[in-house]
């Protein structure tokens, strides 16, 4: 079991999900539960909400694009790595 709290992950406001977000997203993807628990405890100095300006960063590298959202990230993340998952499944 994952117990985890809930800090928002994400790039800006193109791609950003908070963790409980991201977890119904993959269930959804792998058509299975996750097993893990909630808090909603905060840790101390947490932001309640945060989404990151690139502006910045995007005036500097001018060509640079945000081209995936958290559905193509987790998509990606479960493709690539159901073939290691499946083996471990097998060998344990």
């Amino acid at each position: 079991m994952i117990e985890m709290l809930l800090p928002c992950i994400g790039g800006g406001r193109f791609s950003n999900a908070s963790v409980l977000e991201a977890i119904y997203k993959s269930q959804e993807i792998v058509g299975e539960k996750m097993d893990y628990s909630y808090s909603d405890r905060n840790r101390i100095g947490d932001h309640i909400w945060w989404i990151g300006d690139n502006r910045k960063f995007a005036s500097h590298y001018p060509e640079w694009k945000m081209e995936y959202n958290v559905d193509d990230i987790l998509q990606q993340i479960y493709e690539i790595n159901y073939d290691r998952w499946t083996r471990q499944e097998i060998h344990s």
